[in-house]
């Protein structure tokens, strides 16, 4: 049967039959990419999707400033590889369609068909675009995760530079600080300010201390009043200490950061009187950050090492 419709058909039938053929292999050529292109998004989602899960009780102080690093990194790839994905499903569900019209086309139309496109037709060039698409999607999720890459690798480095002061003499856990007086906790702060390089001229409180137990300079000339607040209870921090802090950082000693710092947690009116009057509270998982782990105080103020506050 074959043979003899092969036999009675014009060259111009042939060549329709040729070009159908043909269009329809492209078509399947394309969404075999598509949809390759989709499943490795899909399980470059999900790798990101279980970083970004992998704990989220950032507040144990057996996790190190790290740890809360490399989720936000994983979720900020995962949501930017949710994005591709659902343009990439969207271009996948167009091609089933541009595949689904071509193949609904009846024999009789076909000569029709390729005498008003002659060179292309309107499917090819769709199909062309969302290939196009496909290629430039695969090229921005490569930038995307050779960043994630060299960021984790950063991380990684940092990690392993906090296990190694983690395991050093320096190193003072949250347990040690709870057993510690209020003076040696005093002692401890002035301690690790000049750890971080800036010169401490007030390393305790006492009777003359002016209400304030530490003050120090950063390299940049910022001038720190640092109030601190020992506590072997896991009572918050109230307002008054904040207030205290605010009438006298300012006014008496003209520092240009007060911080009110302890081993325990603020109540909620402290905090947000704190942001009020532009007050930085360090509370026991930033210690944890500080003491255990290393991480210098510049860092976590975000100071600049040469820069003054203003500048």
């Amino acid at each position: 049967m074959l043979e003899r419709r092969i036999a009675v058909a014009d060259d111009e039938h042939l060549h329709a039959a040729v070009r159908w053929n043909n269009e329809d292999h492209l078509l399947e050529q394309a969404l075999l990419v598509l949809r390759v292109h989709c499943d490795s998004l899909e399980r470059e989602r999900h790798h990101a999707h279980r970083r970004a899960e992998h704990d989220r009780h950032f507040n144990d102080p057996e996790c190190t400033r790290t740890s809360a690093r490399c989720a936000r990194a994983a979720a900020r790839l995962q949501q930017l590889l949710v994005q591709e994905l659902a343009w990439a499903r969207e271009d996948v569900t167009e091609a089933e369609h541009l595949q689904q019209t071509l193949r609904s086309v009846h024999v009789a139309k076909r000569v029709e068909r390729y005498r008003q496109h002659p060179h292309s037709t309107p499917r090819l060039d769709a199909v062309a675009a969302l290939l196009r698409h496909q290629a430039e999607s695969a090229a921005q999720v490569g930038v995307l995760l050779t960043e994630d890459r060299d960021q984790l690798h950063a991380l990684a480095f940092e990690e392993q530079q906090a296990q190694v002061f983690l395991a050093s003499p320096a190193s003072t856990s949250l347990s040690q600080i709870r057993a510690m007086s209020p003076h040696q906790f005093e002692r401890l702060i002035s301690g690790l300010v000049a750890r971080d390089g800036l010169d401490v001229k007030q390393r305790h409180g006492g009777p003359h201390d002016g209400g304030v137990d530490v003050i120090a300079t950063t390299p940049g000339g910022d001038k720190l009043a640092v109030q601190c607040k020992h506590t072997t209870k896991e009572t918050p921090v109230g307002i008054a200490a904040v207030r205290e802090l605010n009438g006298i950082a300012g006014p008496v000693h003209h520092a240009d950061i007060a911080i009110l710092i302890t081993n325990s947690t603020f109540s909620k009116p402290a905090a947000k009187l704190a942001q009020q009057q532009d007050i930085i509270l360090l509370s026991r998982w930033v210690l944890v950050r500080w003491a255990t782990w290393g991480e210098s105080l510049l860092d976590i103020l975000e100071l600049d090492e040469t820069a003054g506050l203003a500048a």
